[in-house]
This record gives structure tokens, sequence and C-alpha cells, in this order.
């Protein structure tokens, strides 16, 4: 049976992780003190009804991802998929910014499935150009100098309002290449 954790809240310094393996133990604070014994960790809480651990650290220390590898090793989960060791890595904000970009490109996906040649453009339209500006406009810091916006603007105004859907997928693939190469920086920051 292969044993599985959900990050339910995380910020900077404190990890919320609901663990189901802790049904199985019984020893709740010789966990607690063996995880605060490692260095960097502050605290550690475990709540057996929620099967949740609670982990205060000092991420100056001790990386969030190391925390993870210890979970992972003491409830005996070496072996996290490729999906999963990917999220393990990426920044809070990056994994928002996936979020955003995939619930984008879903409605981008369903609004071309039901679009026919020559339609004017309709309410799911519209709601896909909006929810492409969200994303693009909630990533990073210096909004109007990423390549996604500038993408938006420039194919808005080269290919005109009746094609929103198309400008709407070429600035939502740019955005989907900035975050790739976010996540790829972020692992070279570490």
């Amino acid at each position: 049976m292969e044993v599985k954790y959900a990050i339910i809240h995380e910020i900077p310094g404190r990890l919320r992780i609901i663990i189901p393996a802790l049904g199985d133990k019984k020893e709740y604070h010789a966990i607690e003190y063996m995880f605060s014994s490692l260095n960097g960790i502050k605290d550690v809480k475990i709540e057996p009804i929620i099967q949740s651990m609670v982990i205060e650290y000092n991420s100056d220390v001790v990386s969030r991802k190391n925390i993870l590898e210890y979970i992972s090793l003491f409830f005996k989960q070496t072996d996290l998929d490729p999906l999963d060791n990917l999220m393990v890595q990426v920044k809070p904000n990056i994994r928002k910014d996936i979020f955003r970009s995939l619930i984008s490109g879903l409605l981008i996906l369903i609004a071309y499935t039901r679009k026919t040649i020559g339609n004017r453009p309709d309410t799911l339209d519209y709601a896909v150009v909006i929810s492409t500006a969200y994303t693009v406009l909630s990533h990073g810091k210096n909004k109007f100098s990423h390549p996604d916006v500038i993408t938006g603007i420039v194919s808005m105004f080269s290919l005109g309002t009746k094609n929103i859907l198309h400008v709407s997928l070429a600035t939502w693939a740019v955005n989907l290449l900035e975050i790739f190469h976010d996540i790829k920086r972020s692992q070279y920051i570490h």
C-alpha cells in the first residue's frame, strides 16, 4: 500500500500536511520529538484525529523540500511520482500560476470545441479573454513588460477583435512558457 501526503496549508516557515499514515501510528509525541530534533525545525504538532502534522521551521536552515523528503522517508514514501515531485519543488506562488493557467487553458479548449467557423464572439469567448487576462496579469511582478502581456496586446491589434480566441490562445501559450521558465529558474535558486 502506497502512503501519500498532501500539503493543505503553507506559509514561509510553516507547513500543515495531511498524512494518512499517521492513523497507523500511536507514538505521536515520539514522532513530534524526532522531527523537532532535526536541524532548522522549530516546532511540530500532530493532530491525530485529522491526521495532520504542523511543522514550523527556519527556512534559512532547512528547505521545504528537505522537510518533505524527511516525511517521505519516515513514512516510507520514497517513490514520489514525477508530478508529485514537481509540485513539491515548486514554490506556492508558482503553483497558483500553474493552477490559473490550467483553468484558462481548459476554458480555451472548451471555447474552441464549441466554436463554429465564422461565428461572432459569444459570452464564453469573452469569459475566456477575461480568464486569460487575469491569469496573465496575476503572474509576476512587472506586469506590462512580461512577454505574455506584450503577446496579448500585439496579437489583439494584429488579429482583431473577431479572433479573440486566437489572441487568448497565443497569450496563454506564452504565459505557460513563462511559468515553465519560472519553475526552471526557481530550481536553480535553491
